[in-house]
């Protein structure tokens, strides 16, 4: 009958099995993401890795001040499973404290600082949070609940004391790298739980299928708050290429296509109505950046 006609021709079969079917490609699941980005840092200690506003953090340095933060961590009881939220405006000291809360073994739940306070406040509550990760000026501005001690992350100084080497932590695959939660849309926000062992494994292949090299720089334009906004700085990370963090205010298209050139932007993630605004300026200036991969999702992609 008509339904057991094929398809694909076997040519089209053949190319899905060649080139798409990559489920038996074994990653090292072994090495979780923060380890895999230690190990470029040891590689290439003065790589830039993280650029905002005029700031520049070199691997090194993102590693070390990593560390620092995680020891305090540990220190204030931050361990395998426990939660700690994590509510900063972007900014490079954000690249900190995730991968602070990741070495010290805790779980870190990120928080848009632009959501409802009955939203943030939910959210810390519901995850379990058992520390906040903050800075002093939004200690008045956010909805803490009673009794989450908060922890002001302002500078690298502040923890210098504490060793720049990376804590010793046992974790295993399952252990939680961090919870995200839904938009809300159909009723109350629902965390999501993200085990390293699949986390290193996704961000292992999406570098790879985006071809990340440290020649790259990544231009980190979306909410944290946004789940695939993760892979933006974990895959560039652990294959030693760089990212650019978008400030918090709104970029206007000629801004971000003037970040781009400067920072030498080869990968960026937006919206796809924003990324039709980019297209729009980039015919009209007639001087794109040498962008290679440019990624779009959370809306319906307009027609042309």
């Amino acid at each position: 009958g008509l339904g057991e006609l094929p398809l694909l021709t076997l040519e089209e079969q053949g190319r899905i099995r060649q080139d798409w079917d990559h489920t038996q490609v074994v990653y090292p699941t072994h090495r979780f993401v923060h380890q895999l980005f230690a190990d470029q840092a040891a590689k290439a200690p003065e790589a830039p890795a993280v650029f905002f506003a005029e700031q520049r953090l070199s691997y090194r340095e993102l590693d070390i001040q990593a560390n620092q933060l995680a020891h305090k961590l540990i220190e204030l009881g931050v361990g395998p499973e426990v939660r700690v939220a994590i509510a900063m405006p972007r900014c490079a000291e954000i690249m900190v404290a995730f991968l602070a809360v990741l070495k010290a073994g805790g779980v870190y739940v990120p928080l848009d600082i632009e959501y409802p306070q009955d939203r943030l406040r939910y959210m810390m509550q519901d995850s379990g949070a058992w520390l906040l990760l903050t800075q002093s000026h939004l200690l008045d501005r956010l909805p803490i609940p009673d009794g989450l001690p908060t922890l002001s992350v302002e500078r690298a100084a502040d923890f210098a004391g504490y060793p720049a080497s990376c804590p010793q932590v046992e974790l295993a695959e399952e252990n939680l790298a961090y919870v995200i939660y839904t938009s809300g849309s159909t009723g109350l926000p629902k965390g999501v739980a993200v085990s390293h062992g699949p986390l290193a494994m996704h961000s292992l292949a999406t570098g790879e299928r985006y071809e990340m090299s440290p020649a790259d720089c990544e231009l980190h334009f979306m909410s944290f708050a946004f789940d695939g906004s993760h892979e933006g700085w974990m895959h560039p990370l652990i294959y030693g290429a760089s990212v650019l963090i978008r400030d918090d205010s709104l970029w206007s298209p000629e801004y971000t296509y003037e970040q781009m050139h400067r920072y030498g932007v080869t990968v960026g993630v937006f919206p796809p109505v924003y990324l039709q605004q980019l297209a729009v300026h980039a015919e009209r200036d007639g001087n794109p950046p040498a962008v290679r991969v440019y990624c779009f999702g959370g809306d319906a992609v307009p027609q042309a």
